[in-house]
């Protein structure tokens, strides 16, 4: 039971005297009068969070890092107590409060009664609290003033952290250029410090982490008044740069001696695209940047509310399938420690540009259930990692070392990496086995890559070869999974070549979108920077024809043959919606493109950089629609035709395939109706099916067969063409050939596939017993 003086004071002063707080003392009554008893399950408020002995961050009362989720009371709102219970099962211990901001229309203080109930809640639940301004910018006057009512209000709370304002400026560092921001800073520092000496306090709150030598230009600027032994630079994950970005200005920054904290972080999984922060589809656990904070023993507060870190989807699976654990302050999950095994702790790299071997015996640390699951609980081989339950044994296999033996169905190891490019890549395994038959399965974050993998034996346990797997990987890191489906084989290596060649070969190409057959055309042939992109007829002009190049791992670069500049996303940004602009070619991934294929001879077109899928706006058949980015649906708008530069004028195509003046002059030999062959296929036909004048015509010729409806007439065509009609004429005596079934300028044009139409032509076959159909091309 709970007594009356096991209520807690505050510190005396004029707004927060030393009495019962009113609104726990009103629940205790209440409780009371109800006869329910009251029943006392706050724990000891924590101990002040201290920086570390490496002096890189603040940790908590028992060493470990702090790691929490957001809540705002900018509004008035606040969790209840349930909820804050919910997130300590999450690994979580701390809360990260935005609890007001002046360009919500009110004074400072006026939220007062819902944070000092946060303030309670977090205690009695032994959660750190970090109490911020939400943002709006330099205020000045209002950020003193909200220090000047809360600073000294929670002082004595010793569970409670201070940061300044949550990004005062958008950007990276360096603030110093702005003389308000930096005296606000330090105004409201010296409030702090006067009121609440000993309270920490998180200083900046970089929006975008990226520029180390801005950030020091700043802590220089700060100057002597910061005690950075009870103080740290906060940050944000965010950045152009990516989480590449972020961590090299951390370690910059933190082997300069300032510890940091980073207070804000999400990320949309890689081809999700974005969602207003505020829908059921937004926030997910950015898994990149908390591997690296991880890994650095850095604390963290995660962009997701509460309620989305008790989301499975958001927070947790993404945090096991990232190989992610930690020994949390309360509950079981994530359930210990987990780390690379050599490699420097980091997880294996998987690039574009290398070959990357894993040895099998390098499976993480972090033991049974963790990192492997064995049968045994001994290393039968006796060899290399001898405390681990995994059966090692010396090979003989080509370069020597150590493989894993004696493997058990229903075994597993598990192995922590980092996609850097995303891609096709062929997965290598080195296996040996005595066994006719052996079956194995590869996944990568939970995803089966391989399925039930089976091959044949090799003749013994240390006779080796090599099997292979073609297989698309998304960016990220991610824990590969190696699992035994039989038992009996061996395992020496696993290796990840990027493919060396692309699914297209190097060239210049027209994209048509199988929607509308309009092909991507840059808008007003602008040669300007940001130019942006539209779908229209096609007219062969050069700002209708695209230069692809490949750079590893199916990865392309998209050029204008007009002005030499890439189809990009500016900024490397993941909003989708966002049209696709012109501008000069960098290294970005934002200008990086993956051609997957989906059926009948169409493609996908994603962005390396974030996954979404090329399309047009809205699925719009309008000329002039926008070239977007979206997530991908299987959507018809959002797959395309790529077809390689050829003459798209029957002159040009004249031209390219009759070298000789002569004959570009003869009528008999390059006339529209010449056949200078001799195969029955004239040379403006040849043109229209995509022949070259000498080509063997069978294979492309059109199809025509009988159905229970009609006729189905099947040709190839091409879209690129722009001075020719495709007409399927009707007869019933071969004379008469008045009657259009389709004409391609004036009809609406069925689905191409694999460069083919199919028309259908349906009548009563009792009624007409002989029909003929004939395609006829047309020069406009």
């Amino acid at each position: 039971m709970c007594h009356l003086n096991d209520l807690r004071t505050e510190p005396s002063s004029p707004l927060y005297p030393a009495v019962p707080h009113p609104v726990r003392f009103l629940h205790w009554l209440t409780a009371l009068a109800l006869g329910l008893g009251v029943i006392c399950n706050a724990q000891a408020a924590r101990g002040r969070p201290v920086i570390n002995a490496a002096k890189t961050t603040f940790v908590s009362d028992n060493g470990n890092p702090l790691r929490g989720a957001i809540i705002s009371t900018e509004t008035g709102g606040f969790p209840t107590t349930a909820e804050f219970q919910a997130i300590k099962n999450y690994g979580m211990n701390s809360v990260h409060c935005y609890a007001e901001r002046w360009d919500y229309g009110y004074s400072a203080g006026a939220k007062f009664a819902a944070l000092d109930i946060v303030v309670q809640r977090t205690r009695d639940n032994g959660l750190y609290l970090i109490i911020t301004i939400g943002g709006g910018g330099v205020n000045a006057s209002f950020n003193a003033a909200f220090w000047n009512f809360y600073a000294g209000r929670y002082a004595n709370e010793t569970h409670v952290i201070y940061e300044i304002q949550n990004e005062p400026a958008a950007g990276n560092p360096p603030y110093s250029g702005s003389t308000p921001l930096m005296d606000m800073e330090l105004a409201a520092y010296t409030i702090i410090r006067t009121k609440a000496p000993n309270t920490p306090v998180l200083l900046m709150s970089y929006s975008s982490f990226q520029n180390s030598a801005g950030a020091l230009q700043d802590m220089a600027a700060l100057g002597s008044a910061i005690n950075w032994n009870n103080a740290a630079i906060a940050f944000h994950g965010y950045g152009e740069n990516g989480r590449a970005g972020t961590r090299a200005c951390l370690l910059a920054v933190l082997a300069a001696g300032y510890p940091c904290f980073q207070t804000e972080f999400y990320r949309w999984p890689w081809g999700k695209g974005d969602f207003g922060l505020a829908t059921a589809n937004s926030l997910y656990e950015d898994v990149d940047e908390m591997g690296d904070l991880e890994r650095l023993g850095i604390s963290w507060l995660s962009f997701l509310t509460i309620k989305r870190i008790t989301d499975d989807t958001r927070f947790k699976n993404r945090i096991t399938n990232a190989g992610i654990r930690w020994t949390s302050d309360f509950g079981t999950w994530p359930g210990g420690t987990r780390s690379a095994y050599g490699n420097g702790g980091e997880p294996w790299s998987i690039t574009k540009s290398a070959t990357t071997r894993i040895q099998a015996e390098s499976f993480d640390n972090g033991g049974q259930g963790v990192a492997y699951n064995d049968n045994a609980t001994l290393n039968s081989g006796g060899a290399y990692r001898t405390t681990e339950g995994v059966d090692i044994q010396t090979t003989t296999d080509t370069g020597g070392g150590y493989n894993l033996g004696w493997m058990v169905a229903g075994e597993w190891m598990e192995y922590t990496t980092y996609v850097t490019d995303p891609g096709r890549y062929t997965l290598n395994l080195r296996v040996a086995s005595p066994n006719a038959t052996n079956t194995l399965r590869v996944k990568m974050a939970g995803v089966d890559l391989t399925g039930a993998w089976a091959f044949a034996g090799t003749g013994g346990n240390q006779t080796w070869t090599t099997i292979s797997k073609t297989v698309d990987l998304i960016p990220g890191q991610q824990v590969l999974r190696f699992e035994v489906v039989t038992s009996g084989f061996n395992l020496n290596w696993i290796e990840l070549v990027p493919a060396a060649s692309g699914l297209l070969p190097n060239g210049t190409y027209a994209f048509f979108n199988r929607n509308t057959l309009k092909a991507v055309d840059v808008v007003g042939a602008s040669t300007s920077n940001g130019a942006k992109v539209q779908q229209w007829n096609y007219g062969a002009g050069p700002n209708q024809k695209w230069v692809i190049a490949h750079q590893g791992a199916n990865q392309y670069t998209i050029k204008s043959t007009q002005t030499g500049k890439a189809m990009d996303v500016a900024s490397n940004t993941l909003l989708s919606g966002d049209n696709i602009g012109m501008w000069p070619s960098k290294t970005a991934g934002s200008q990086r493109y993956l051609f997957m294929p989906t059926d009948s001879g169409f493609y996908k077109i994603i962005g390396v950089g974030n996954g979404l899928a090329i399309e047009i706006a809205d699925a719009s058949l309008s000329r002039g629609a926008r070239v977007e980015q979206r997530e991908y649906k299987d959507g018809s708008y959002q797959q395309w035709l790529v077809s390689a530069d050829h003459p798209a004028t029957y002159t040009a195509w004249v031209n390219q395939q009759f070298p000789l003046s002569a004959d570009r002059t003869n009528a008999a030999v390059s006339g529209a109706t010449a056949d200078p062959s001799g195969q029955g296929v004239s040379n403006l036909l040849r043109y229209a099916l995509g022949l070259t004048q000498s080509e063997a015509p069978s294979p492309s010729m059109p199809v025509l067969t009988s159905s229970a409806s009609g006729l189905d007439f099947r040709f190839r065509f091409d879209p690129g063409l722009t001075d020719v009609t495709y007409r399927v004429e009707a007869s019933t005596d071969l004379i008469d050939w008045t009657e259009t079934v389709f004409d391609s300028r004036l009809d609406a044009l069925p689905a191409l596939v694999d460069g083919w139409l199919e028309i259908n032509d349906s009548f009563d076959h009792a009624q007409t017993p002989r029909r003929f159909l004939r395609l006829r091309i047309l020069r406009d």
